[in-house]
């Protein structure tokens, strides 16, 4: 239902538990592709280097047999034999090598995913204003206070503001792009299944900043498409 501008909902609207968001495809998936990725890294990264200092640890540990000092301890104006073979570098720089390529090229990727949507997508522009959302389709339909899109298909959002800093985020989809005065930022995403979905604003805006917030209606096709095709330009 819209709303007239400068109207707000007083229902506040929370985070959404996990397992109960829809499978979409849009930048939040590829994060969390990424994310699995950075996580799995790290942590067998961590465990080998905790791991070889517990080793060395209990190896060389003082087990206080003799009170003389080792063979190798430093002293002053000698220097220390040579210890260790090249293999070890090489294998240390060769795995530091590939470890950083893939968290490189999976960034690049990402990023890749976010700025380049697919090559049909319906547009629709957003406009944030002191406190709600405008949103305007290609036919010229204006509407207040929720947005209609198909499933199945790319939805491409140019995001503007008339005035102060938002940042439009929808919440159960876990993406969100900011709207700044004087600059077009845009965001894409694909609905998998249909229902009402949660829009909120996630910038602090002002005094009605909790109750900046909208709907995502997901349609299926045909209804979306007899719904499209009743709206006109809005005079």
């Amino acid at each position: 239902m819209a709303v007239g501008r400068g109207g707000f909902s007083r229902r506040v609207y929370g985070l959404a538990p996990l397992a109960d968001i829809p499978l979409v495809a849009n930048t939040a998936e590829t994060w969390t592709s990424l994310f699995n990725v950075f996580t799995i890294l790290g942590t067998t990264i961590g465990a080998v280097v905790i791991g070889l200092i517990v080793f060395l640890v209990v190896r060389y540990r003082d087990r206080g047999a003799s009170s003389s000092e080792p063979e190798d301890a430093p002293s002053l104006a000698k220097l220390p034999s040579e210890r260790g073979r090249a293999r070890n570098i090489v294998i240390s720089l060769s795995l530091s090598t590939i470890v950083l390529s893939v968290l490189v090229v999976g960034t690049f990727g990402a990023l890749d995913t976010l700025l380049s949507p697919p090559a049909e997508t319906f547009g629709v522009t957003v406009d944030a204003f002191q406190w709600g959302w405008k949103f305007t389709y290609p036919n010229g339909y204006v509407n207040i206070g929720e947005l209609r899109v198909p499933v199945g298909r790319p939805v491409l959002v140019t995001v503007l503001s008339d005035d102060v800093f938002h940042s439009f985020g929808i919440t159960e989809y876990r993406i969100k792009r900011d709207a700044l005065p004087g600059r077009v930022n845009t965001i894409w995403f694909e609905a998998k299944e249909p229902g009402v979905f949660d829009i909120r604003c996630f910038e602090l805006c002002g005094i009605g900043h909790a109750f900046m917030t909208a709907k995502l209606q997901a349609m299926e096709p045909a209804e979306f498409d007899t719904w499209y095709a009743s709206v006109g330009i809005q005079k």
